[in-house]
């Protein structure tokens, strides 16, 4: 349980598993329910990206969907493309805190006191992202993020 009394439901650090081994998704996103409880909110599809464009195209329906509230979110994004100087592949999944400035304070509050709870349920997450804007919610930025720590 985090500082905020808010739980954490246990089949997320499954999923958590289940993307990382199996990649069952492309992302997922996350919420507190009734200020009680960290659930699952959304789940993609799993996604096969060859390329970083096939890559941006489904960060970007995650960011529509995302962006079109102003409620905070927890997300795992599994980025996955080849890097440009090497050509190795990147599979990293990545956290990131959605935390849009117009949203509620009391939400803003709540949100980033259970965060660290959560990031509990995600062993071995190397890569974390915190978006306040649409403009920090960008798929370049955090992709080269993502490539200069692979």
């Amino acid at each position: 349980m985090s500082m905020s009394g808010i739980e954490v439901d246990p089949n997320i650090a499954i999923l958590f598993n289940e993307m990382k081994l199996r990649s069952t998704h492309k992302y997922a996103t996350f919420k507190i329910e009734n200020k009680k409880k960290i659930v699952e909110d959304v789940l993609s599809d799993p996604v096969s990206t060859a390329s970083r464009e096939e890559d941006k195209a489904e960060f970007d329906k995650l960011k529509s969907l995302i962006t079109s509230s102003n409620e905070p979110r927890y997300i795992l994004y599994d980025f996955s493309f080849p890097m440009t100087k090497d050509n190795r592949s990147i599979k990293k999944i990545a956290f990131i805190f959605w935390c849009p400035d117009d949203s509620k304070i009391g939400d803003k509050m709540i949100y980033a006191s259970s965060k660290d709870s959560i990031k509990k349920s995600f062993s071995g997450l190397s890569l974390e992202f915190q978006a306040n804007d649409k403009a920090d919610f960008d798929y370049n930025t955090l992709a080269d993020e993502v490539e200069r720590k692979a």
